[in-house]
């Protein structure tokens, strides 16, 4: 079933914001501009301020005392926040971004199979196996700037993002939701900050520049706290299935902006192991 023109709008918006936020944390992260762990910290932080400071100016249910859902949806939120900070030193944003979405669609896909009750056919069975195919590629193609470590940090990342998504769909409002998530990683990032820096002070460095300090913050109070909650609002209007389906524009956005802001190379092994992920949208699509 074909989305309608605004939900289609806040969807491609949304994977816009979720493309951008990969290839910010490659550049930040490659760049030496700020260390994986300081990134999530000032990301998730400051996306919670910007999520406190619209709770203030537009009281609603995020008032709500964080229920079992929302703890849960943190520890998942919490596992991908870290896991793609880490994951970007080891992999390059185009590979990444599709091993990530890959594993989402096969998470989501799952979910949706277990939870839903929805039976895929054949074909979507195929697509499945085609889009983990194009993840084999990319993992063994001698892409450049791809590792092992990177590869299984996507795949955690990707399985961890698809799992917080779905997990929402639970929670009584999007808002509260994103609200309560992000205080659990915030206040668990910022409790960590004196450890690290009494025993390992290199791992909480960031630099104060526009493309340092100023890019996280960008990315936490509007590409991830404001997109976050529109996504867990767009998502009760989409099953597990399609929500997994639509964010495979995301390889593809942030592909093409790897290779154009980040001079990142292409390849052969690029091209077919990515050519094969998002191809498989079009055959779970025809599902009967």
């Amino acid at each position: 079933m074909a989305l309608r023109w605004g939900l289609g709008f806040a969807v491609l918006s949304i994977m816009v914001a979720f493309a951008a936020n990969s290839v910010m944390t490659r550049y930040i992260i490659v760049g030496g501009l700020a260390t994986p762990y300081l990134l999530s910290t000032v990301r998730f932080a400051s996306g919670f301020a910007m999520l406190l400071a619209l709770q203030v100016a537009f009281p609603g249910p995020a008032s709500r005392v964080p229920t079992a859902v929302n703890f849960v949806g943190g520890l998942f939120l919490g596992a991908y926040a870290f896991a793609i900070s880490f994951g970007y030193l080891f992999i390059s944003a185009a590979a990444g971004t599709l091993v990530f979405f890959a594993f989402v669609v096969l998470t989501m896909a799952l979910f949706g199979y277990l939870h839903d009750g929805d039976r895929p056919s054949r074909r979507s069975v195929a697509g499945q196996l085609l889009s983990v195919l194009g993840v084999g590629v990319i993992t063994v193609g001698g892409i450049r700037d791809v590792s092992l470590p990177g590869i299984l940090l996507m795949a955690a990342t990707g399985a961890s993002w698809g799992l917080y998504s779905v997990h929402g769909r639970s929670a009584p409002d999007s808002r509260g939701y994103t609200f309560a998530t992000f205080l659990f990683v915030g206040a668990a990032a910022l409790a960590g900050l004196p450890v690290f820096g009494l025993f390992a002070p290199s791992a909480v460095s960031i630099q104060l520049t526009w493309n340092g300090i100023g890019l996280a913050l960008f990315m936490g109070m509007i590409t991830t706290a404001l997109s976050y909650i529109v996504w867990n609002a767009t998502l009760r209007r989409l099953s597990a299935s399609q929500g997994g389906i639509v964010q495979l524009l995301v390889p593809v956005l942030a592909s093409g902006m790897g290779i154009a802001l980040l001079g990142e190379h292409v390849t052969l092994s690029l091209v077919v192991g990515g050519a094969s992920v998002p191809y498989f949208a079009l055959i779970f699509r025809s599902r009967s």
